[in-house]
């Protein structure tokens, strides 16, 4: 919560929640009485729901006592908050290899070397309408349309890189051969 409220601040502060630069100087900002979100806290516990259920905007709108047009500015605009406050947690996964190895290198700087695990995930994805893209996704394995990325966690279980998405008929060893 910390984190997110740091994000918060700042975040508001140069930007409104329309994600619109603010004009003038930087304030800071506030949250209204009647804001169907009336503290940080029920942000964060808006946003963290919407995440993990994916609910349609309508029934999320619904469920906070807004309507949709709002709980999609609020769904864009704390999306981005709490990114940021992963990112400065140290919670955001590495893309790229040189992120991977600014990581790694953060990990091994008490003199150990830490145990990483690496694994292919896959997830299923709507049946595309265009033929090739239909057989470049479909996953002869799981016998259905895939998209695959490899991930790289320690023994933590925190997750330290994830690949680009790649189509689901790659194998999980030509993707981490192609790393």
């Amino acid at each position: 919560l910390p984190y997110f409220e740091a994000a918060h601040e700042d975040y508001l502060s140069e930007y409104e929640m329309t994600g619109e630069r603010r004009s003038g100087k930087r304030r800071s900002p506030s949250i209204y009485k009647n804001s169907p979100l009336p503290s940080i806290p029920d942000r964060l516990f808006f946003i963290l729901v919407y995440l993990k259920n994916n609910p349609l905007q309508e029934y999320h709108a619904a469920c906070f006592g807004m309507n949709q047009k709002h709980c999609n500015i609020f769904i864009h605009c704390l999306t981005k908050i709490l990114r940021l406050s992963l990112k400065a947690k140290g919670l955001v996964p590495a893309e790229t290899d040189k992120e991977l190895a600014e990581r790694l290198a953060e990990l091994s700087k008490d003199g150990g070397k830490p145990v990483l695990l690496h694994d292919g995930t896959e997830r299923e994805i709507p049946r595309p309408a265009d033929q090739d893209m239909q057989k470049e996704r479909y996953s002869g394995k799981k016998k259905r349309h895939t998209v695959k990325n490899a991930v790289i966690v320690t023994m933590a279980c925190l997750v330290i890189f994830v690949s680009q998405t790649v189509s689901g008929k790659t194998h999980d060893k030509k993707m981490a051969d192609t790393m």
